[in-house]
C-alpha cells in the first residue's frame, strides 16, 4: 500500500485577504461577461444570416408559385 505525501499549499485559502477574494471574483465575472458578450454577438450575427436566408427562400417560393400560374 502506498501513502500519498500531501504538500502543504504555499498559501491557505483562509490566509487570503478579503480584497484578494473579491479581486478574483471580479476577474472571473469580467471574463464570464466578456465571453457571454462575444457569444451574444455571434448569435445575433447568426440570426441575421438566418433572416436573410428566410427572405431569399420566401422570394423563391413566391417566384415559383407565380411561374406555375
Amino acid at each position: 500500500m502506498t501513502t500519498a505525501i500531501l504538500k502543504k499549499p504555499t498559501t491557505s485559502m483562509y490566509d487570503t485577504s478579503a480584497e484578494d477574494v473579491l479581486k478574483g471574483g471580479l476577474s472571473a465575472m469580467t471574463n464570464a461577461c466578456e465571453a457571454l458578450t462575444k457569444q451574444n454577438n455571434k448569435l445575433n450575427e447568426d440570426l441575421n444570416n438566418l433572416k436573410q436566408k428566410l427572405r431569399l427562400a420566401q422570394e423563391k417560393i413566391i417566384i415559383n408559385s407565380e411561374e406555375k400560374e
